[in-house]
């Protein structure tokens, strides 16, 4: 008989989020990292209770142990309890004891206990009486005055929490460089080693990425060892968990040093400071603040990287298969796992909490978009990007906010300026259900970029139209057709190979598009023509409000661009 203990720490976003201040953000992605990180406080706490069960699962806050008695469960079950409360307070904890007369089958029962268990309610603790101090940013229970400022219990415990020289940090597992420096702070008066290089704007992209397709790959796991001894099982769990740790991983490593390393400041002679801070790596998921204008990049890059090392930990995972005699299992796996991702664009200065839901939603949004390309249940779902600007301080879900934002209508006529999914490859297949190219999306801003900064005077190819056009499609679909045609004639007489380019960029986001607006010609699936207008021109200007102010030209803009401005 074997007897599991499952754990998973729930709730998290308002455990890291709630005080909005990123120093506090820091310590709480610590903390929660701490958790499962070798020599961390699980492996401590086995350590003091002289344990050493099976440990199929491991990261990431979640972990699963096995174990031959079901007093040391029982045991081990109620000093952790004790000992997670006191380190992440305000965290919901979800916990399950099973049994089983095999290892698979105790962890099955003990994720069907799990599923329950995350219905039930929590109170927040300690309770607060009527005259109780609160905290001010986030409402809860003070517990603790430093410096002037009431703390809750989380955040004191947020503030005060520093990991050991000898431990690597979450932050150094994304990137370890000499002289090279995470941010701490957003405010404007913090030290200039700790403040975040923000843009003129204060923009940053908040990340949310998630990996796809790892229940059908755990169904294949389940199957495959009905009838396998406990130790293949646990082996081949364990092998599986671990891979996905090291490619999500791996792909955080190698956008960092793609994206976010060359983007670093100096902040003296020998020390430069990035502009992003980690927050979440656990599993297949991952969250990160960045500038705003790297979040594309440094997303993009990302999922293309988890491809890449996933099919290493595929590899690893199918020669564990073929080894424990599982051929016919291991020719089920896939070559290599995808991911999608979402990206709140905000101010630091917004609430990260609500952001950070949007972030999930979108991701959800493109996983939705993902999973309905596949032609069979069998085939990968392609890795995917949802993205969205945030223009309120009150933030919806992912579709009322993006419906809010983006749909226009107008007597009989609905439009969307806005792609609600991207796909990280070009898809040359027919599929009628194909995502549109975020490179096709990245042409376009390049295109309008070139075009405003060249210094040959290219003054007719820019998107100040388009940002009028965008306008008049709001209050009147009529006069944006007017004046769409006026710059598109004149782009046709005075920059016909930059016009051949938006149209290029243009066909493949779209397919077929009209000749009065820059939409597709055909209604989609919701009622409505497809339009990328409003990405374009949300990207074009977070590019700018990174970039160093230019002087402004002396040069007199012609009057053609101004009658199309009219």
């Amino acid at each position: 008989m074997h007897y599991a203990y499952l754990f998973e720490a729930r709730g998290i976003q308002r455990f890291l989020f709630a005080s909005g201040k990123l120093k506090d953000m820091q310590g709480g992605s610590e903390l929660l990292d701490y958790i499962c990180a070798e020599g961390g406080l699980l492996d401590q706490v086995l350590e003091k209770l002289d344990l050493n069960p099976g440990k199929p699962r491991n990261a990431g806050g979640v972990f699963y142990l096995l174990f031959d008695k079901q007093a040391d469960a029982r045991r081990f079950q109620a000093v952790w309890r004790m000992a997670c409360a006191n380190w992440i307070p305000g965290v919901e904890q979800v916990d399950a004891l099973s049994s089983g007369e095999k290892a698979r089958d105790a962890i099955k029962n003990g994720l069907n206990l799990l599923r329950t268990q995350r219905n039930q309610l929590n109170a927040d603790l300690p309770r607060p009486g009527p005259l109780s101090e609160r905290s001010p940013r986030t409402g809860l229970a003070a517990v603790q005055n430093i410096k002037g400022e009431s703390l809750d219990a989380a955040t004191a415990k947020q503030r005060v929490f520093e990991r050991t020289d000898t431990e690597a940090s979450l932050a150094q597992r994304f990137l370890n460089e000499e002289n090279v420096f995470w941010p701490t702070d957003f405010e404007e008066s913090a030290p200039k080693d700790r403040r975040f290089p923000l843009d003129e704007r204060r923009l940053v992209g908040l990340i949310h990425a998630d990996g796809n397709g790892l229940g059908e790959l755990l169904r294949v796991l389940n199957s495959a060892c009905q009838s396998a001894e406990d130790a293949t099982y646990i082996k081949l769990y364990k092998t599986f968990s671990d891979g996905l740790t090291s490619a999500t991983l791996g792909a955080a490593r190698d956008a960092c040093k793609a994206v976010l390393l060359p983007a670093a400041i100096d902040i003296d002679h020998n020390n430069r400071l990035l502009p992003a801070r980690p927050l979440v790596l656990g599993g297949d998921d991952l969250t990160i603040v960045t500038r705003a204008d790297l979040a594309l990049p440094y997303t993009q890059e990302f999922l293309k990287a988890f491809e890449q090392h996933s099919r290493i930990s595929m590899n690893k995972l199918r020669a564990e298969f073929e080894q424990a005699g599982l051929a016919d299992a291991a020719s089920q796996l896939p070559e290599h796992l995808t991911a999608c991702a979402g990206i709140s664009y905000m101010k630091c200065s917004q609430p990260f909490l609500a952001g950070h839901e949007l972030a999930e939603g979108l991701c959800k949004r493109a996983k939705d978009a993902s999973r309905k390309t596949r032609v069979s249940d069998q085939a990968l779902m392609p890795s995917s990007i949802a993205f969205h600007k945030v223009q309120d301080s009150l933030l919806d879900d992912a579709k009322s906010q993006f419906d809010k934002d983006n749909r226009v209508s107008h007597q009989n006529e609905s439009w969307q300026l806005a792609l609600p999914v991207y796909g990280i490859h070009a898809d040359h297949s027919s599929n009628e259900r194909k995502l549109p190219s975020l490179d096709a999306l990245n042409g376009l801003v390049n295109l309008f970029a070139n075009a405003r900064n060249s210094r040959s005077g290219n003054l007719h190819f820019n998107d100040r139209p388009l940002r009028e056009i965008s306008t008049l499609w709001r209050d009147n679909p009529a006069l944006a057709k007017k004046a769409y045609g006026r710059w598109y004639e004149l782009a046709q007489r005075n920059n016909a190979q930059d016009l051949q380019a938006f149209d290029y960029f243009m066909t493949q986001l779209l397919g077929q598009t009209q000749r009065d607006l820059p939409c597709s010609s055909t209604v989609g699936e919701d009622g409505a023509y497809s339009s990328p207008i409003s990405d374009l021109l949300h990207l074009l200007t977070i590019r700018r409000s990174a970039q160093p102010q230019r002087q402004p030209s002396t040069q007199t803009e012609p009057a053609e661009t101004a009658e199309v401005s009219a």
